[in-house]
């Protein structure tokens, strides 16, 4: 039977969702409310499916996204989400299909970059998506015996409840992450329909999010939100305190925060699987060791439009470079923080595929470390000089998935 790629009416979001929650190996009524959330957050123009008569076999759809970039400012990213194909359909070319839907869908609406989150990091390469961010994983077991935070100034601590966070954490989290370079701008229906959902499918089997923030005066300066799993071994406490998020404006809220989770009794292993890999935690406790973590990555980007972004960010140097990207030469001129960016017909002073500059895009990684693996190419001086340009005081970090 023939396959038909086209986006979807209203009555098919049942059957998208369908196929999309059991390719992943979820039982869509898990989700509860993930249709109703799907039309709130997501156009139908942007919800593609691969149909073969009646039946759904793949799915893409698209999140109109802001990303907050080096310096302050941000960017259109068309965020790609929902991308399956069923077991029964592969090796057909439908993954292809639906990326070229994607990016043909981003360029028509001007999005200068796409981003992602991949499931699998050997998919999206070929593409033109390269990772952008990175995020450490900790696990901390007995997080009791840790000192935290030894002579720090620490801030107040207040306990709140879902209202109450509901009013509050946006505000901190916008403040806290305007120039954190890959992290979402979010709405208020994102906020409502993503980020206070409790089910089954959030839940996974833990408590409900709990919320305390942190406090100096009046001024609110952080928040965590974590989930709670309790179990007793021989007796003995042996819970587990999960962070979901961990949101702060500066180094003394982020310690106040963090001596808090090490600290709640009957929970001695504290683990937050996406936290910024410049996270000064582990040069914030008594003994590092301790402090369990590994490096995984996290934001994926493809830059369809190389001006607009390279424009778009802001720089800590000043300078002139020529990058050779994607059979096109372009020229940044850096100066005063700002960035212009134009083709060019002069001799580039840098060469690189298109996934690679995603991946110096927001300084998660420099580029004579990408030059040590053979995949930027340059003199030594041009190198040290995009190293520079960009660079950014804070590490890229995306702080949820997509």
């Amino acid at each position: 039977m023939a396959l038909e790629i086209r986006t979807i009416t209203d009555d098919e979001v049942t059957a998208y969702r369908e196929t999309l929650m059991q390719t992943f190996g979820v039982d869509a009524d898990a989700d509860e409310g993930g249709v109703d959330r799907h039309r709130k957050l997501v156009d139908l123009s942007q919800s593609w499916a691969a149909f073969e008569g009646n039946q759904i076999v793949a799915t893409a759809a698209t999140f109109n996204h802001q990303m907050s970039l080096p310096l302050g400012g941000s960017l259109p990213m068309a965020g790609l989400t929902m991308v399956t194909v069923r077991p029964s359909h592969r090796r057909k070319g439908l993954l292809r299909q639906l990326m070229t839907r994607h990016l043909d869908d981003a360029r028509a609406r001007n999005f200068p970059v796409s981003g992602l989150w991949a499931s699998e990091s050997k998919i999206y390469g070929r593409f033109g998506y390269g990772i952008a961010a990175f995020a450490d994983a900790y696990e901390i077991p007995n997080a009791h015996a840790l000192e935290v935070g030894p002579g720090r100034d620490l801030d107040d601590l207040e306990w709140i409840d879902e209202g109450r966070a509901r009013e509050v954490l946006p505000a901190i989290y916008a403040r806290a992450t305007d120039a954190r370079p890959g992290a979402l701008r979010r709405s208020p229906a994102w906020w409502r329909e993503r980020r206070f959902i409790e089910n089954a499918w959030s839940r996974k089997g833990a408590s409900r999010r709990r919320y305390v923030l942190a406090k100096r005066g009046r001024d609110l300066v952080g928040y965590i939100a974590y989930r709670q799993r309790d179990k007793f071994t021989g007796g003995l406490p042996d819970g587990r305190l999960e962070i979901n998020e961990l949101i702060s404006i500066d180094a003394r809220a982020a310690v106040t925060l963090w001596k808090f989770a090490c600290s709640v009794d009957l929970f001695p292993t504290v683990t937050w699987w996406n936290a910024p890999p410049d996270d000064a935690l582990p040069w914030n406790v008594d003994d590092l060791r301790r402090v369990k973590r590994s490096k995984e990555d996290t934001l994926w980007l493809c830059i369809e439009d190389v001006p607009a972004a390279l424009a778009a960010r802001g720089y800590t140097t000043d300078g002139t470079l020529r990058i050779a990207v994607g059979g096109w030469t372009y020229e940044l001129v850096a100066e005063g923080g700002k960035g212009t960016c134009e083709p060019t017909s002069k001799a580039p002073d840098i060469s690189c595929t298109k996934q690679t500059l995603a991946t110096l895009y927001l300084g998660a990684v420099t580029a004579t470390n990408l030059a040590q693996a053979g995949i930027v190419r340059g003199e030594a001086k041009s190198l040290a000089l995009a190293d520079a340009l960009f660079s950014s005081p804070l590490a890229a970090w995306c702080p949820e998935i997509f």
